[in-house]
């Protein structure tokens, strides 16, 4: 005999019904719970492989990955001196904290541009403050000089200027020219160059005479192909403390090198943002960045989101104020 009675008993029809309801139900469920599951973390960086930018961002990005427990993926997006990568940032609508830029001193320049800025710095909101890299001034060995004073007095008497390289105009061996020029009275001519790997060969065979670059270049200087007469910094270097600084040279107030930070679109929620921020701050203590630091003389920072925010800034009015003296125009 049946147990129910056979006004209660489920159709055929009612039962597909009921089958149907729960299966609805669990792919209402499945997509948030699989997307989730599936959230792929991604470090976009600016420039091309191989410099201290890169592979200082690619230790921070395994150093993060370890710290949540989680798959980062970096990845070089390049082009138009970082304006390719930026942009694919800016343009992201992401709001959970996902996609991250890791860049430095181009995105404060790109501000400046000729015609306008580059990208709008609203679409974007800062996380944390990774560090700063002083940069030396090198020389060529020819040069007749050994130390600040006389290069400054040698370069005075040059009356077709200096020839500083670069890696293109706004770049951070190109401010830091412009900026040792405004301060010293000395008149420069600016050599635009693919990056480290073309300007330091060329300093080293006489066709420049002088470039602002990483403390990583040392090596030369070593081996007695270049010259080093000043980091540009008020602290020296830990590793290299016999090199005079800018207020050792009598330059106070001089600062060359360029920033290193982490930003997200700026729909990311601040309480993921200080979550994000959190976070990086614990993947900085770790060693895999320690030793990259190290080995490129980055001085690390962290803090909060707030203070990266307020050094951007003060970035943006420095930057901002020497291109405007100096009459720079950034294509």
């Amino acid at each position: 005999m049946n147990a129910f009675p056979r006004a209660m008993r489920p159709s055929r029809f009612g039962f597909f019904r009921i089958v149907l309801a729960c299966f609805c139900a669990i792919l209402t469920w499945l997509p948030s719970s699989r997307s989730e599951a599936q959230r792929h973390y991604e470090m976009i960086i600016p420039i091309a492989a191989g410099g201290s930018l890169d592979l200082m961002a690619r230790s921070l990005t395994e150093a993060f990955s370890q710290q949540i427990g989680a798959p980062v993926t970096p990845m070089n997006k390049v082009g138009a001196g970082t304006l390719i990568g930026t942009r694919y940032v800016a343009q992201d609508s992401a709001r959970d904290g996902r996609l991250m830029l890791f860049t430095g001193l181009p995105y404060t320049t790109l501000q400046f541009k000729d015609g306008g800025p580059a990208f709008d710095s609203a679409r974007f909101k800062p996380v944390m403050y990774v560090g700063w890299q002083p940069t030396v001034l090198y020389i060529r060995s020819s040069i007749p000089v050994n130390d600040i004073k006389s290069f400054i007095a040698w370069a005075r008497a040059n009356p077709n200027g200096v020839t500083f390289a670069s890696s293109g105009i706004g770049s951070s061996p190109h401010i830091a020219a412009e900026q040792f020029a405004a301060m010293t009275g000395i008149k420069i001519v600016n050599v635009p160059m693919a990056g480290s790997s073309a300007f330091v060969p060329a300093l080293a065979g006489g066709h420049v005479d002088a470039v602002f670059d990483a403390p990583a270049t040392r090596a030369m200087v070593q081996e007695g192909r270049l010259k080093a007469l000043m980091v540009g910094n008020a602290e020296p270097l830990p590793d290299w403390k016999e090199l005079p600084t800018s207020t050792d040279a009598g330059l106070d107030g001089f600062r060359s090198g360029t920033w290193y930070g982490v930003l997200v679109p700026a729909e990311t929620p601040d309480q993921t943002v200080n979550t994000l921020n959190a976070q990086l701050n614990k993947a900085l203590s770790s060693p895999i960045v320690h030793d990259r630091a190290k080995e490129f003389g980055i001085e690390l920072a962290g803090g909060s989101a707030s203070e990266f925010t307020t050094f951007l800034q003060g970035e943006h009015e420095r930057i901002g104020a020497l291109i405007k003296t100096r009459g720079i125009v950034i294509p």
